[in-house]
């Protein structure tokens, strides 16, 4: 079984197919205009017991294959990729209206698998890539054969920016593979919502059909709950009469100003409800530090799930056999936990978990708004009735956010604010986990630092490690904030010693980016320099400065991801450490000194009309 990793480019007068075996580093590169081309690829491509991996080749590059493999002339396929790019024609469009055959018999597309909506550059510069280029010659250039080197080069290196996007996809793959199995379908190519989808399309024998959007739902909360306080009783009250209209365009639906364009002020803290979750408003730029006393995160465990069996929601659209598969599968679940079979518990988490996305889309043959507004809001007032159970009992709700919540309480309260949670679990049949914190430093709801009591630490939204999920932005700055909070690290010790790929920052330009009137590509990579001359990065488009790119200096090239270059600019990173801990609350704990490296010029007196001051 061979694995290949592929990509094509396409001119006017050239068209490029590149291959490369992942198991053995083997190239096979191929050019339209070569003698026999078009039997050599369809060859390679249909060779016994060999799966084809590409980014957004089911949209595209497989279409350009067929193509190429059809004896289509260069010029011919680079009209039909401009259709599917400019025009936005479906490649199964494309396969009709040009008169094409599929001839790639396995292929796995992994833009799907992959985290977020964004390009193969990006995805790039996520895992510091050592090249990030975009193509080196226009797309409708007519290029000499001098010049085909610098084509083979770049597509090249998107080969291995995917081949490495594989690896590090290869659980998410795997599991796919082990859902197929299950499923008797191929689900290697499909996002987590979609297999949960298509899971329960096979399970249930559903068909897909046209949905036709409902002209209003309501919400009928379960029995549980109830609140104590009259404000909040009343809000209750008021939701479960109100009649919600359905946006017939998107099939969303529509959030009255009562509940979505107002916060909720209760006990020492102010919430944003929604479709999204519970968002608490009150937990800016604030830290907190156990102390004497706890400090933790208390989870409902499996929350949209539970929520969606223990609470006797039936849709409209799919019925009660939609529950009962959704209890089967989740039973399922539970029994791979205990024999400890991760292979099913995993997949089965994907069905469970990525049913509730395709819930308000009215393409999927799971679409039920009645049911997703039930869910989204019983989570929402179950967590409210949570903290005012808890607030009662003596604890203090430092934030919320759409499954859990964060306490202070004193040590006295400990066994009965475990007794609270037990019985609260035991009326709402939702189960609930405690998580304690050393210290919890809160830029805001989604973005904070908190510090377990083994000095590890839990860090959220734009101080998280870098992952798939997001761009690099000088993670060394909060990593420095995090060791300093954990184990007392000055700032400037975890910089120096930290690895240079660390401190680098990347981010999509519109249009591109370019420095000193060189163009940089539509994804820019920098590091802080000290060298006073650097001009900052700016838009090809209109001159004007890329956001954080004073000082910067473009490092699309990435040589070497440890050894720091000489041009370094050490106190900048420090600055950067000393201003995000001051947005997650920590000001009181830094120097005099540090926050005078961070403070703000003195305003200049103004001038009045006549020149004197």
């Amino acid at each position: 079984m061979a694995t290949f990793v592929f990509d094509t480019e396409t001119l006017p007068n050239r068209t490029l197919f590149c291959a490369k075996n992942v198991d053995t580093g083997e190239w096979f590169d191929l050019w339209q205009h070569e003698e026999d081309s078009a039997q050599r690829l369809l060859k390679f491509v249909q060779q016994p017991d060999s799966t084809f991996v590409g980014f957004n080749n089911r949209s595209f590059d497989n279409v350009v294959v067929a193509a190429f493999c059809a004896g289509r002339t260069s010029l011919e396929i680079k009209r039909i990729a401009d259709d599917l790019i400019v025009n936005r024609v479906a490649h199964w469009q494309a396969m009709r209206k040009f008169s094409l055959r599929d001839v790639m018999i396995d292929t796995i597309d992994i833009i799907e698998v992959a985290p977020s909506f964004v390009g193969l550059k990006a995805y790039g510069a996520r895992m510091h890539m050592p090249i990030l280029q975009d193509m080196p010659i226009a797309h409708d250039a007519h290029i000499t054969p001098e010049q085909e080197p610098l084509v083979l080069e770049y597509c090249h290196n998107d080969v291995d920016t995917t081949q490495e996007l594989l690896r590090q996809l290869e659980k998410e793959i795997m599991l796919r593979v082990d859902m197929s199995k299950q499923y008797k379908t191929d689900m290697r190519s499909k996002s987590d919502s979609q297999m949960a989808e298509q899971a329960y399309v096979t399970s249930m024998k559903l068909e897909r059909r046209d949905n036709e959007v409902p002209d209003t739902v309501k919400y009928i909360p379960p029995q549980f709950l109830k609140f104590m306080d009259a404000e909040l009783q009343g809000l209750l009250d008021k939701v479960s009469v109100h009649v919600f209209d359905m946006n017939k365009n998107t099939g969303h639906v529509i959030l009255p100003d009562f509940l979505g364009g107002t916060t909720i002020k209760f006990g020492v803290g102010e919430y944003q409800l929604g479709v999204g979750g519970i968002h608490s408003v009150h937990d800016k730029s604030i830290c907190y530090v156990a102390g004497d006393d706890i400090i933790c995160d208390i989870d409902a465990a499996s929350f949209y799930p539970s929520i969606i069996l223990e609470c006797g929601f039936i849709p409209k659209s799919l019925g009660k056999p939609f529950i009962d598969e959704y209890r089967n599968i989740y039973n399922k679940r539970l029994e791979a936990k205990r024999t400890g079979d991760k292979v099913i518990n995993e997949t089965l988490k994907i069905s469970l978990n990525g049913t509730f996305g395709k819930l308000a889309s009215k393409y999927s043959v799971l679409y039920s708004p009645d049911l997703m507004l039930a869910v989204t809001l019983t989570g929402q007032f179950t967590l409210l009735m949570l903290i005012e159970w808890l607030e009662k009992a003596g604890a203090v709700t430092l934030s919320a956010n759409t499954d859990g919540i964060a306490i202070r309480y004193s040590k006295s309260l400990h066994e009965t604010v475990h007794k609270v949670v037990t019985k609260f679990s035991e009326i709402s049949r939702f189960e609930f986990e405690f998580t304690p914190y050393r210290a919890l430093a809160m830029k805001d709801v989604n973005n904070y630092i908190a510090i377990k009591p083994d000095r590890s630490l839990k860090v959220k939204g734009i101080y998280a490690p870098l992952s798939l999920r997001k761009n690099p932005t000088a993670q060394v700055a909060s990593d420095a904030v995090g060791q300093w909070l954990a184990v007392g690290t000055p700032f400037e010790e975890t910089i120096r010693n930290a690895p240079f790929q660390d401190f680098i920052s990347a981010r999509n330009v519109t249009g591109g980016g370019q420095q000193f009137g060189k163009f940089l590509g539509k994804v820019v990579r920098w590091y802080q320099s000290s060298d006073g001359e650097v001009d900052p990065i700016r838009y090809v488009s209109n001159g004007n400065k890329v956001p954080k790119t004073d000082g910067a200096k473009a490092c699309m090239i990435l040589k070497d991801k440890v050894i720091h270059p000489k041009d370094l600019d050490y106190d900048w990173y420090i600055k950067e450490a000393i201003k995000i801990a001051i947005a997650v609350g920590c000001k009181d704990y830094l120097t005099a000194e540090q926050l005078a490296l961070v403070a703000p010029p003195p305003k200049q007196p103004r001038k009045k009309k006549n020149g004197t001051g």
